[in-house]
């Protein structure tokens, strides 16, 4: 890789709208014509180095990840409207809160959550059963709302009503629909500002915060003690202090988990879904899993390990529609990457998707087969979660929560897709249905 080729300006330019309505396709085109890496004018403007190699990608994020940072798109941009938390924080203060937050995460402290995130999702089950038997549903639109109470119920416990998560759910959604326009347009940003946009959402911004601020203020005058996530960062104390989080930074952190801890799960369970209604046999495997495992019965903490047919194909979801279908991080320092040249300041974009789905690590990359994963893949060919020291805190709290909701509807439904619908992937800051997933449902008897 000792030379990179670089895609010229004019070339990138005119495709920069085109990649505003489907980047994903464009990176692929281009993956196809100039190889697993190469330099891209992101806007016609940035130049970036785009990447589908696992050893790129390994090197960025794992190996020399002290030379490399997150980029300001997904530090600066975002922290102005979701707070400074660990989704967006850097260098030696992320550092810090991530080593007072991680135990929190740990896979065995979550167990406590378990009986939290099955009564969500059993009352939220009830609700659809009443309303969509025998009727067309939207299954994004349902896993959306599932995963914002699991997430709400998990951070705060009994402490917020449903009216309090529904407004608190409509901002989040309005800021994540605005903030992907600002990052992947932002030649447009004069515009969101004299048009007032940005200040809209920045309104939105403070509003989250303060509902949280206000959400944590009634836990402490209450002095209630829950097992739940807010319990844990009010509990954390810092190694070095003994103290624990000042109040804004736990605002910020509890505001960070409601936006980076729903949507991804709700895309990773709908394509879910969406792909077992496609592979009945494969359903059925899963049923039949959840029958010896757990019969008659929710399977507990205990029981999700025992579960590896239900893994695998939360896994290959996941290959497919990788919820974060990007990365990026930018060079900190001259760096050289397989007798590469890279320059101090370079944004490399690791193409989560392209690697995902790409025929030089994956047999038959298009095709849905969770067995695939009963041996492990190559390093950083598979990697849905992030990699290296910031590898997503909630990876095991979004596994853990998938595996409960899939188990809960598969015994509680049939289910199939309608026909000529033309389920489609929108990549937008995750990879979502583009127009929502229809089914009918069938309450099994």
């Amino acid at each position: 890789m000792a030379s990179i080729p670089v895609i010229p300006r004019a070339v990138s330019l005119p495709t920069t709208l085109s990649f505003a309505h489907d980047p994903i396709a464009g990176l692929q085109a281009y993956s196809e014509r100039y190889g697993n890496t190469f330099y891209l004018y992101i806007g016609g403007v940035s130049k970036s180095l785009i990447t589908i190699d696992p050893e790129v990608a390994q090197h960025v994020l794992q190996k020399q990840h002290r030379r490399y940072e997150k980029s300001p798109i997904q530090t600066d941009v975002l922290s102005k409207y979701v707070g400074r938390g660990l989704l967006t924080n850097t260098g030696s203060s992320w550092l810090r809160q991530r080593r007072l937050i991680q135990p929190g995460f740990h896979r065995d402290r979550l167990a406590a959550l378990t009986k939290i995130m099955q009564g969500v999702i059993d009352q939220e089950l009830d609700l659809l059963s009443q309303r969509s038997n025998d009727q067309a549903v939207d299954v994004y639109e349902e896993m959306l709302r599932i995963t914002f109470r699991i997430v709400g119920r998990a951070i705060f416990s009994e402490d917020v009503v449903e009216e309090e998560l529904d407004q608190l759910g409509d901002k989040i959604t309005q800021i994540q629909e605005y903030v992907i326009k600002e990052v992947r347009l932002p030649f447009l940003r004069w515009w969101y500002i004299l048009s007032g946009m940005r200040d809209r959402n920045l309104g939105l911004s403070r509003d989250i915060l303060d509902m949280q601020r206000k959400f944590i203020r009634r836990r402490e005058e209450s002095g209630a003690t829950r097992d739940d996530l807010l319990q844990m960062l009010l509990d954390a104390r810092y190694e070095d202090t003994g103290l624990p989080m000042e109040e804004q930074q736990l605002v910020e952190e509890t505001g960070i988990l409601f936006v980076a801890g729903h949507e991804t799960s709700a895309n990773a369970l709908a394509w879910t879904l969406y792909l077992l209604a496609k592979h009945p046999e494969i359903q059925e495997q899963v049923r039949q899993e959840l029958k010896e495992t757990a019969p008659d019965r929710s399977p507990a903490f205990t029981d999700l390990r025992s579960l590896p047919i239900l893994t695998n194909v939360i896994q290959e979801a996941m290959r497919l529609y990788p919820p974060a279908w990007i990365t990026d991080r930018v060079a900190l320092e001259d760096d050289e990457i397989g007798g590469a040249k890279i320059p101090k300041g370079t944004v490399i974009i690791p193409f989560i998707y392209g690697i995902h789905h790409s025929t030089q690590f994956w047999d038959d990359p298009e095709v849905f087969r969770p067995a695939r994963f009963q041996n492990n893949p190559s390093p950083y060919t598979y990697f849905p979660f992030g990699g290296g020291p910031r590898l997503c805190i909630g990876n095991n709290f979004a596994m853990m929560e998938m595996q409960l909701v899939i188990a809960a509807w598969l015994r509680r439904f049939s289910f199939q897709l309608i026909p000529d619908q033309g389920v489609k992937a929108k990549a937008l800051i995750t990879l979502r249905p583009a127009n929502g997933i229809k089914m009918y449902l069938q309450e099994n008897k």
